[in-house]
Formats: structure tokens, C-alpha cells, sequence
């Protein structure tokens, strides 16, 4: 019974994450802006929501293991730590993947990637501890109290670190429904950062209803600097020309303008900011969460069986030769 329970399982997982396959490419309408590589929000944060399933996992069977001293616990806690080591590499993979198609670069050491780089090292040096430990008692023990200790550094590194700098490739505002871009305020010849994007304003000149702003730009992965021309209509006070950044589907704004200062406010923005109002996407989006959640348990629950049984023939071993 229990097998056949497994197997309905495996086979209801597979059949539910190739429908969310399919649905993400067939079912989901392209990100205006942004057009096929806005689909791979269905995998990334997923993916990234599981890693911290996976490694609270662990580290709560890492806490059971120092209590109650059974294998079985062990077992699961470094069952969650290798899922959550891969569920965080294929977040990793899928959000280089999606820098390099908006911003031109897979790889820029941005404060949100340098985080999740550095998670990556912590929880790979739990492995390279457990096995440089031959007693199999301190090696769990040991690995136990490592985990726990990483698992403090998660939520760091996950959520708190990459907010806390002012400068990040990550999309926070720009795609997060519901929510604004301070942007930055600029005189004329001062420079600021937008997301990662260097930003110079170089003038301003009015054109009847229309103040226009020059302004120089530099993206991470181009060669070279380019000149855009954001406006602002003066009458209604909304922005009016948002042009592209180069090499990038994200535009640049002028969204205010202080006559008594000379200093304006440029913002980026992404057209596709309320990517999840589409319900055929939110329902995606959702169906893939749960999706990735029942993989993860799943994979829990057969490589932490594998352990017990290897842990058990090792045992057997003992007790025949020993």
C-alpha cells in the first residue's frame, strides 16, 4: 500500500510539474516588456521559496538530532541541506540567466547575488565537513550544530542583506506589484545610481509643454555609454518619452521636476510591473510553488530513506565482520 501510495505520488508530481511546463510557455502571455524572458518568474522564485523550506528543514531535524541523538534525524537534516544547496543553485542559474537577457550580464557580483553566493559557500562547507569527519558519531554531531549555525546566516542572506544596499541588479521595485521606485533626485552634472544603472545628468532643456532631460547612462555589460532623452509633460506633470536603457528592456523616467532647485527625479520602470494581475499567470505562478514544494518533499523523503539504508547495510556490515 505504501508503495503504490509512493509511486501515485511520483507519478502525480511528474505529470503536475510537465502541466506546469507547458502552462508557462503555452498558458502564461508574455511580460510586456520583457517578452519570453519574463516567464522564467515561474521557476526562480519558486525555486528560491523552496531553499528556504529546505534549509529551516534542516536545520529543525539538525536541532531534533543534538536532542534526541537519532540517525533517522540526522538522515532528513542533510537530506533538506543537499535540496536546499540545489534548489538555491537553479535560483542562482535561473537569476543569472534573467540578468543577462534584461541588464547584459550574468554575473555582477550585485548584493544580491554576492549574498546567495556566499549562502552557497556555507551550506557547500557543511558537506566538506561532514566529510572530513571519519567517527560518524561527531561528524553528526558537529555537522548538526554547523547547520544550525548556517541556517542563522539564511534569512540574512536571503532577505535582509540585499535590501539593506542602494545599489542592486535584483528587480525589487520595478516588479513587485504594487510598489514604487524611489528613483533619484539630480541637479544637472550630478551622478546617482538607479538599480545598478549610472546615471549623469547632463542638462535640461524645456520644449513648449515638454521639459526633456539629457541624460548619460551606464549599464553593466555594455562597452560603451549612451545619451537618452526622458520627458516630462509639464502641464499634466506625467512623464511622457520613457526611452529604454540601452542593451535593457527597462525605461527611464522623468517623474518630477523643482523649478526652485533646478533638480529632477529619474526613475526606472518596467512596464510589466503587475506581472501576477493576469490570472491565467497568477494560477502558474501558484500551481508552480506547489509544485516545486511537493519535488522538494518528495526528494526529502527518498534520499533520506537511501540514508537509513545505507546506514543500515553499514550496520549489517559491522555486525557480520566486526
Amino acid at each position: 500500500m505504501v508503495q503504490r501510495l509512493a509511486q501515485t505520488a511520483k507519478i502525480g508530481i511528474g505529470l503536475w510539474m510537465a502541466g506546469v511546463a507547458i502552462a508557462t510557455f503555452l498558458v502564461v502571455p508574455q511580460y510586456e516588456g520583457l517578452g519570453d524572458a519574463g516567464r522564467i518568474v515561474i521557476v526562480h522564485v519558486p525555486t528560491a521559496w523552496v531553499s528556504v523550506v529546505a534549509f529551516t528543514i534542516s536545520a529543525i531535524f539538525s536541532g531534533l538530532y543534538l536532542w534526541r541523538r537519532r540517525e533517522r534525524d540526522d538522515h532528513i537534516a542533510v537530506a533538506a541541506a543537499e535540496a536546499g544547496l540545489l534548489f538555491t543553485l537553479l535560483a542562482t542559474i535561473t537569476g543569472m540567466i534573467f540578468s543577462q537577457v534584461a541588464w547584459g550580464i550574468f554575473w555582477n557580483w550585485d548584493p544580491r547575488q554576492t549574498s546567495i553566493f556566499v549562502l552557497l559557500l556555507i551550506y557547500a562547507a557543511l558537506f566538506a565537513l561532514r566529510a572530513a569527519i571519519d567517527d560518524i558519531d561527531r561528524r553528526r554531531q558537529l555537522s548538526a550544530v554547523y547547520s544550525l549555525f548556517a541556517f542563522v546566516t539564511m534569512p540574512f542572506l536571503f532577505f535582509i542583506a540585499p535590501r539593506i544596499a542602494d545599489s542592486t541588479l535584483h528587480p525589487n521595485c520595478a516588479f513587485i506589484q504594487g510598489s514604487n521606485c524611489d528613483g533619484v533626485v539630480l541637479e544637472v552634472g550630478k551622478v546617482g545610481l538607479i538599480g545598478d544603472q549610472k546615471v549623469q545628468l547632463l542638462g535640461l532643456e524645456r520644449k513648449g509643454n515638454l521639459l526633456v532631460a539629457e541624460v548619460k547612462v551606464s549599464t553593466p555589460g555594455l562597452q560603451q555609454e549612451a545619451i537618452l532623452y526622458p520627458s516630462l509633460d509639464l502641464v499634466d506633470g506625467g512623464m511622457a518619452d520613457r526611452p529604454e536603457f540601452p542593451g535593457s528592456r527597462f525605461r527611464l523616467g522623468l517623474e518630477e521636476y523643482d523649478e526652485a532647485t533646478g533638480a529632477v527625479r529619474l526613475n526606472m520602470e518596467a512596464p510589466g510591473t503587475n506581472l501576477l494581475e493576469n490570472r491565467r499567470t497568477l494560477y502558474v505562478f501558484l500551481a508552480a510553488n506547489i509544485g516545486f514544494t511537493a519535488l522538494f518533499f518528495w526528494m526529502l523523503q527518498v534520499r533520506s530513506l537511501v540514508l537509513d539504508l545505507q546506514w543500515a547495510i553499514a550496520q549489517r556490515g559491522r555486525v557480520m565482520y566486526g
